[in-house]
């Protein structure tokens, strides 16, 4: 009698494991805050994943995806679904999460359809010229962007050595791509940028551009932080 319980027992543990297999790999939450249970990551404070088109897996952020991933990164505006991490439904991406159990959950107090980011704590805003999200209150308000560089900068760079698309060119330090850059940069007196770290390292020791050779000066005064991707 023992022995013919346990065996339905068994196969009926059996069953029910298997009924809780991920469909696609990360879809459970994932938290910024483990204590207080803040869905998000190291990146960004967020409710929801992104299904990675490239992989077919679910990552929190893009940046999450890209450091994970060696062989290659994710277009980000080829990203079509995502999962809201309060009830775990895939579904389109958008600001709200569509489930009824959700009521309209919100997937981050800022959402850019276009660069398919969501954020629930900073100050974000999209530049249409540079059609990407960066950080700040908005063109016009703490930042602009120059034409001729091709930036968006901050309005204390209103009178600035302009270089014609200065920001579509490597720092000359760390050779990261500027324009996509995830860290702030900074302008040099002679018009040419580097990474606010990598500046911070570089005139420690050396008092003039790598780029051009010109005098630093007052690199107090002459070097402002300009906005950066997200």
């Amino acid at each position: 009698m023992m022995s013919r319980w346990h065996m339905p027992q068994k196969t009926f543990h059996r069953e029910a494991d298997e009924d809780h297999v991920e469909e696609i790999p990360g879809q459970c939450p994932s938290y910024r805050d483990h204590i207080k249970l803040t869905f998000g990551c190291k990146h960004y404070k967020r409710n929801c994943k992104l299904i990675a088109p490239c992989c077919n897996k679910l990552f929190t952020c893009i940046r999450c995806h890209d450091d994970l991933t060696t062989d290659h990164v994710v277009d980000r505006k080829a990203i079509t679904k995502m999962m809201c991490m309060k009830c775990l439904v895939i579904q389109p991406i958008g600001p709200k999460c569509t489930s009824e159990s959700c009521s309209g959950f919100s997937m981050g107090k800022y959402y850019c359809r276009i660069c398919k980011l969501f954020d629930d704590k900073r100050q974000i805003y999209h530049c249409p010229y540079c059609n990407l999200c960066r950080v700040g209150k908005g063109l016009g308000i703490d930042y602009f962007h120059c034409m001729k560089c091709n930036a968006c900068m901050s309005k204390s760079l209103s009178v600035h050595v302009c270089i014609e698309k200065c920001f579509e060119d490597n720092c000359p330090i760390c050779h990261d791509y500027i324009f996509t850059s995830n860290s702030p940069v900074k302008q040099l007196p002679c018009g040419h940028f580097m990474h606010s770290s990598c500046f911070q390292a570089y005139t420690s020791s050396n008092y003039s551009c790598p780029t051009c050779s010109n005098s630093l000066g007052d690199i107090q005064v002459s070097c402002y932080p300009s906005s950066y991707l997200l």
